[in-house]
């Protein structure tokens, strides 16, 4: 009741008449207005939330980079530690291909050295380089015919 009796005071006090097409228009417009900031506000926050998403999307995919791009790294070390593996194993194969033709070469040479020691050889050696004989030979030398 008490809003009733404030409510005629004050359409008491105010002195104008009422139009009521004026009032709906009045009305029409107070509501379209709201309708307008609402739609607003609504827009407003869709901008937000579009914005929230790139910012969302743009994190994801400066993440998915850093990953590919450390992924590719990884890849990359990888591959050159492969064929880094690949060079040495092949370097230790020609090691022992080599190791094993000085321990054959060392055989040889022992097996000259013993022999070195026998009689037989240091006459052979004593007949070819030094051109010695036994007393009683003697050395036909052949002509050739450029002399």
């Amino acid at each position: 009741m008490a809003k009733r009796r404030s409510r005629s005071r004050q359409f008491k006090r105010s002195s104008r008449v009422i139009d009521m097409d004026e009032a709906r228009q009045e009305r029409l417009e107070k509501r379209e207005k709201a309708q307008e900031e609402e739609i607003r506000e609504q827009t407003a926050s869709d901008e937000r939330r579009l914005k929230r998403k790139r910012a969302v999307r743009r994190k994801q995919s400066r993440r998915r980079l850093i990953v590919l791009g450390v992924a590719a790294f990884l890849i990359v070390m990888l591959c050159i530690s492969i064929v880094n593996i690949l060079q040495l194993k092949s370097e230790e194969r020609e090691a022992l291909k080599k190791q094993e033709q000085l321990k054959a070469k060392q055989e040889q040479m022992q097996e000259e050295l013993k022999d070195a020691d026998s009689d037989e050889n240091i006459e052979d050696q004593a007949r070819e380089k030094l051109k010695l004989t036994k007393p009683g030979e003697t050395i036909y030398i052949p002509e050739t015919e450029e002399e």
